[in-house]
């Protein structure tokens, strides 16, 4: 069977390629394509080297323009999707749906992002099956749920795989440091968080923690680089990095939820009310606020007992509650086969 996959994000690279390695074991044909954006073909062409990749497509700024270079790839992936023989799309989101529906061929849309109204509606319209975790009270007749998290694709204990290399390549030792990613305004679920990272930076330091830090917006990179370990993409064995962090700080949801489900307390700023974070506030292994005073309360109070009954807590709860999702992702691909 020729497997299409749609990578429109970074997570979307993890999110599929455990399944895809399965896949290819199994003797099918996996197929990748991507949408430029940011740091995500380095990352695509170093993450999966092992598989045939096309470029498709530009990420654009503004309402307007996303929408018109969204049409434009779709257009542009259906001469592909016939080429290569195309027999089933998976993608997170909606991204390649009308270009699979006019070839007829099923398209399995994964989705989190029940508050994202538009994508979220435009894949539950036009998708075979639009698959996302139950915490997302929406139904219909294409709606098919699992317990869990996208962010468990690749962060069960089945596949994932933590150790120290990675700090002595940073000159840095396990809970003396703080994880921290920010995200650009550029998306438009982003377009109207506040950065106040600079804040965040000084009241790290002066607990004496060092910041190992996550840009989307490089621009800023110097404005940093004196003061924090400034990551550059593709990073080698990240969750590692966030792993071994005394405690994580996330303007980005997914980031918030990675560093969450490896037990790491974080505090998520991004200032986005989501239903999928709901679990991890209720184990109490995330928070969040956007106001500063809170944030730098809370940077305060963090100590290394408090993670390490954190990841003993959040470990269990993967192993006896949540499901796997990569065995999600594959249940229903071979739903197809």
């Amino acid at each position: 069977m020729n497997i299409l996959f749609d990578l429109n994000h970074p997570v979307d690279v993890n999110f599929f390629k455990n399944a895809m390695l399965q896949l290819q074991e199994e003797g099918h044909h996996i197929f990748i394509i991507f949408r430029g954006r940011g740091k995500l073909e380095k990352i695509v062409r170093y993450e999966l080297a092992m598989f045939p990749i096309e470029k498709i497509g530009e990420h654009k700024k503004g309402f307007t323009k996303k929408v018109m270079a969204q049409l434009h790839r779709d257009y542009a992936i259906i001469p592909f999707i016939k080429k290569n023989k195309i027999d089933l799309v998976a993608c997170f989101g909606p991204t390649s749906v009308f270009s699979t529906r006019f070839c007829g061929i099923p398209y399995l849309a994964f989705d989190d992002d029940f508050e994202y109204k538009i994508p979220f509606y435009h894949a539950n319209w036009f998708a075979t099956r639009h698959i996302f975790p139950d915490f997302i009270e929406f139904s219909n007749s294409k709606t098919y749920k699992f317990h869990g998290f996208k962010e468990l694709a690749y962060l069960h204990p089945n596949y994932l795989q933590t150790s120290k290399q990675v700090l002595e390549e940073h000159g840095i030792q396990p809970n003396k440091y703080v994880f921290i990613r920010e995200i650009a305004g550029v998306s438009l679920n982003y377009k109207d968080s506040t950065s106040i990272l600079s804040k965040i930076v000084e009241a790290v330091k002066k607990k004496g923690l060092e910041v190992v830090l996550s840009l989307e917006d490089k621009d800023v990179k110097e404005k940093f680089s004196d003061d924090c370990i400034v990551l550059e993409e593709p990073v080698s064995d990240i969750y590692s990095l966030m792993y071994h962090a005394l405690f994580a700080i996330s303007s980005g949801d997914t980031v918030a939820r990675e560093t969450s489900l490896l037990g790491v307390p974080t505090l998520y700023t991004g200032g986005r009310e989501m239903v999928v974070n709901k679990a991890l506030v209720d184990l109490s292994v995330l928070d969040e606020s956007t106001e500063l005073t809170f944030i730098l309360d809370w940077i305060s109070q963090q100590e290394s007992n408090k993670k390490e009954k954190m990841q003993r807590e959040v470990l269990h709860t993967i192993e006896n509650e949540w499901d796997n999702t990569t065995s999600v992702i594959l249940k229903h691909i071979n739903d197809f086969t």
